[in-house]
Order: structure tokens, then C-alpha cells, then sequence
């Protein structure tokens, strides 16, 4: 499985790993340029500012399966060519009944009004707009690094006829350089029978110390293989009750592979390597807040598939409090196997001695820190005055695979 362009490793080692002391990992582009007017941080009347939440495709069709059916789905990047950074919460919900794809999308900035807004007199169509109105959906296929809209083949755009596979949903920044306190959220409605992957990046936003922003991810219903790629803030994800080892096989070739028997003996053998879905077919999860960034991370899995977790957290600077819980890892169905007091894996529902040990559906979660993270959760937390502004600080790095711990 391939993170797929738009997935890089977030590792940024000019970063730092102490919230509110380090800068927005930057991907390809190591310092982003603003067009915003001038504004900075001592500039009277900067504040954080948010658009609502907004449409930008409503019930798109979304196919499943024949030609056109959607093997692959890119969710958020890093900053590219001083652009397309979301640098914002990543939401994707496996919520739809039918075989469409809706998105929303918020914008943000740290600026004064007019930056952000908008100034109806301003002598250029750019100021008029402000930086909330020149940031927009960025549809695309797109094998390697995003280009503007308007240099992309008109037939690779997502958002005209059907969906694609091989899409990517980035931000794009109409201007010269997108203000480094600028991003979005990103919202996203899938429908529940999808199995392809699903590769999601996101990262922080320091560029303003007074409001430093984390980018959280939450993914609901996930039934398949994919990527989470994030920094400091924190990543939940539910998957599936009907999780399959192998779930980009069909329905007739997991019950083939779990009453499979071996046609040399004429004994039982659940899911050996001779029946209908070999193991490249199998199911892989990975999360990671990679070097040096601490994230939380909580996976809710169910305990009735053939499944394999793997929890580390890998701060070097030990002892520390992140250490890994793994309360899905009970009785008979899972023995925990502790490689030290930071890491731990355990196997669900081996199948029969036939079966690959270790392999099944793969989960992994890794977070490489364990440090306190300063953020705002909202807003409205913002104070101009310092000592009214309400930031939290608590230590992240904590990672727990449960199973029903999630609503």
C-alpha cells in the first residue's frame, strides 16, 4: 500500500517538538510567503478568524464498483510551492447509504479584519477578496504534486461528472504565497460500503505564538486500509464492526478463505496462503505523529476479526507517562506481548496454524514524542490580553487501541 503523493512523512526535523516553540512543518517548502497585506502579529486588531462551514461538493456520484470505481482517496498535504497547506482538523465519515461524496470546508486565518474579510474598497480584486475568500477546494487527480487549477487537464477534475480514483482533496490558495496563519478544515461525507484506501494528512500551525493550532483527525466507520499522517494534535479513529482481514477481497472469497480446507490433508485451514485472498490483499492501518512530534492517538477496533495491533510510542528520553494501553487485548480472543513498558502488539482471532502468524488485518500506531502540547481548542479561547486568553497545555503521546471505547 502507497501513502500516494500528498502523503509525505511529516517528519521535519526543523521543527521543534516543544508546542508553541516550533514552526508548521513545511513538506517541500521550507519558508512560506505571505500576500496578506502586511499583517503581523503586533499589528493592531490581528486576531484568529474562521469562515463557516462551507459546501463545496454536495452529493457527487462516488462509484464503487466497475470501471470508475474508487480504489484510492487523499485527504490534506503539506504545504507544496508555498500553497495547498491545510494545516487544520481532517474529518472523514463513512456515514452515506448511497454512492456519493460530499465535502466542507472552513477556512482560517490570524489577521485583522480586512486581511481576513476582505476590504469591499480595496483597490484589487486579491484585497476585496481577503485571505478567506481566496482559499477554495483543490479536486483533482493527481499522480504528483499539486499545480494551480487552471494548469490541470479539465478531465482530472474531481468535481465534474463522477468522482475518480486517484483524487485529492488539498486547499488552494488563490495568491503569490498562502499567509503561513492560514489553513482549513476538511470535512468528508463517504459512503459506508467504500473499501479503498484512505490516506490523510494534516499538520499544526505555529505561525502565530499567541494561537498556536493543532490538526486533529477524526475518521468514523472505516472499513480498509489506509494512512494517517499528523503532528501534536490528536487522531481517533473507529473502525468498522464488520472489518475483514482482507477487505478489498469479495464476500465469496472471505467465506472460501475462512472455511478454506487444505486440499493436500482434506483438514480445515482458515485463511492459508492457498486460499482465494493471498496477502497482499490483507488490510493495513498506519498512524503516526512522526519525529518529533507527540500526538494522541485512539483506535476502536472490533474483536471479531482476524487482526493484528502493534502500539509504540518512541520517545527516547525515558521514563515518561505515554505509555500504550491496549484494552481490546483481553481473554481468549488476544494475549498482549509487551516488547517493553512503550511498546506493545497483539493478535486477534488467529485463525488456524495454516494462517500467517502476525499478518490479518494490521493495525499500527506510533506517536516518536511524549511532551506537553499548548493549544487552543477554540476561537473564542483568544484573548488579545495574554493573561485572559485560555490555552490548553497537557501531555500528548498517549496511543490506546479499545474496542467500544468510541461513541
Amino acid at each position: 500500500m502507497s501513502c500516494g503523493p500528498g502523503s509525505e512523512s511529516l517528519d521535519n526535523t526543523s521543527g521543534s517538538g516543544t508546542s508553541g516553540s516550533g514552526t508548521s512543518g513545511s513538506g517541500t517548502s521550507s519558508t512560506p510567503t505571505s500576500d496578506s497585506g502586511g499583517d503581523s502579529g503586533e499589528e493592531g486588531g490581528a486576531r484568529p478568524q474562521e469562515s463557516e462551514w462551507k459546501q463545496v461538493v454536495d452529493h457527487l456520484p462516488f462509484p464503487l464498483s466497475g470501471d470508475g470505481a474508487i480504489t484510492e482517496l487523499r485527504v490534506g498535504r503539506l504545504e507544496y510551492d508555498h500553497n495547498f497547506a491545510n494545516r487544520g482538523d481532517v474529518e472523514v465519515y463513512l456515514d452515506q447509504d448511497v454512492e456519493v461524496i460530499s465535502i466542507e470546508m472552513r477556512y482560517y486565518d490570524f489577521a485583522t479584519d480586512l486581511n481576513a474579510q476582505g476590504d469591499p474598497n480595496a483597490p484589487t480584486p486579491e484585497e476585496m477578496q481577503g485571505t478567506l475568500g481566496r482559499m477554495s477546494l483543490w479536486a483533482f487527480v493527481s499522480a504528483g504534486n499539486p499545480a494551480k487549477p487552471a494548469l490541470m487537464p479539465p478531465e482530472d477534475n474531481c468535481t465534474v461528472g463522477t468522482w475518480k480514483s486517484g483524487c485529492a482533496i488539498y486547499v488552494y490558495y488563490d495568491g503569490k504565497g498562502q499567509p503561513i496563519r492560514s489553513g482549513a478544515d476538511i470535512r468528508v461525507h463517504l459512503p459506508k460500503k467504500y473499501r479503498g484506501e484512505l490516506n490523510i494528512t494534516t499538520e499544526d500551525n505555529y505561525g502565530e505564538s499567541s494561537f498556536p493550532r493543532v490538526g486533529n483527525v477524526t475518521v468514523e466507520g472505516l472499513c480498509s486500509s489506509g494512512t494517517v499522517q499528523f503532528m501534536q494534535g490528536t487522531a481517533t479513529v473507529n473502525m468498522c464492526r464488520d472489518l475483514t482481514p482482507a477487505p478489498t477481497c469479495s464476500a465469496e472469497q472471505i467465506k472460501a478463505c475462512e472455511e478454506f480446507v487444505d486440499p493436500g490433508t482434506m483438514q480445515p485451514a482458515a485463511w492459508s496462503n492457498l486460499c482465494p485472498c493471498p496477502a497482499e490483499n490483507f488490510g493495513q492501518l498506519r498512524i503516526e505523529a512522526a519525529k518529533p512530534w507527540a500526538g494522541d492517538i485512539t483506535v476502536d477496533i472490533p474483536t471479531t476479526t482476524w487482526l493484528n495491533a502493534n502500539l509504540a510510542n518512541l520517545e527516547t528520553d525515558k521514563p515518561h507517562e505515554c505509555k500504550p494501553d491496549f484494552p481490546a487485548c483481553i481473554g481468549d480472543i488476544c494475549t498482549p506481548v509487551a516488547l517493553d513498558d512503550y511498546s506493545v502488539s497483539g493478535e486477534f482471532n488467529y485463525p488456524s496454524p495454516a494462517a500467517a502468524s502476525g499478518a490479518g488485518f494490521n493495525v499500527t500506531a506510533t506517536s516518536a514524542g511524549c511532551n506537553p502540547v499548548t493549544y487552543f481548542d477554540a476561537i473564542d479561547d483568544w484573548n488579545e490580553d495574554p493573561a485572559l486568553s485560555k490555552p490548553r497545555t497537557e501531555t500528548h503521546g498517549h496511543i490506546t487501541v479499545c474496542s467500544g471505547c468510541l461513541p
